[in-house]
């Protein structure tokens, strides 16, 4: 499968960079600094641009059969505009305008979902980050609305704590079933290779934890 992967240079995008390639699929990871990528392999393209640079980032969309986001906006109570919103804004219209329909990206649990029951998982922590993170929860909380008013066949796989350290494989919850708000960052990116290989949950939004 051809995938466009934004965040390649994460901790989780790095890690499903890595799955991706292992099974086989052709990678184009889409960075503002091409010499944190790693890895070298003849089905990995590496293209350096910024969010903002329109025609760069239709290039690497355009043949794609899917567009994985593994950006987040940055952990600070304050910053200058909405760029992880704006970027998935300019991603999506691109998507529209090449004919690709499969785009997934995360969030947290503070992006409100019409499956989602009333619970800890569902609840505290939006509480939280709106007092704690009033920038990134805005901007999460918006990167939620436009991408469910997107028409495309979008997955926003949500979680609470990502960590370094192993954990146990992901389980899904919409506030239905307990689960550990840690998991792995691992563990995220093999989730997120799941949904590009064998799609569950589209146009909804899996809470995952441990």
């Amino acid at each position: 499968m051809k995938i466009t992967l934004l965040g390649a240079s994460g901790k989780i995008g790095s890690q499903l960079l890595d799955l991706a390639l292992k099974d086989g699929h052709d990678v184009v990871a889409y960075v503002r600094d091409s010499s944190k990528i790693k890895v070298s392999h003849p089905h990995l393209t590496t293209v350096e641009g910024e969010l903002n640079n329109i025609p760069r980032l239709k290039s690497v969309i355009e043949n794609s059969e899917v567009v994985v986001s593994t950006l987040g906006p940055p952990r600070k109570r304050s910053y200058y505009m909405l760029p992880v919103y704006d970027g998935h804004k300019a991603v999506m219209s691109l998507m529209k305008w090449s004919g690709v329909k499969r785009f997934i990206t995360i969030g947290t649990p503070s992006i409100k979902f019409r499956e989602d029951k009333a619970s800890l998982t569902t609840t505290i922590p939006g509480l939280i980050a709106k007092f704690v993170y009033p920038k990134p929860y805005k901007e999460v909380i918006s990167i939620g609305e436009v991408v469910q008013e997107s028409g495309l066949d979008w997955t926003v796989v949500r979680f609470i704590a990502p960590i370094d350290k192993e954990t146990k494989p992901a389980k899904v919850t919409f506030g239905d079933k307990p689960v550990s708000f840690s998991i792995s960052r691992k563990r995220i990116a093999e989730f997120l290779l799941h949904e590009i290989e064998d799609p569950h949950y589209i146009r909804s939004m899996p809470i995952i934890g441990s």
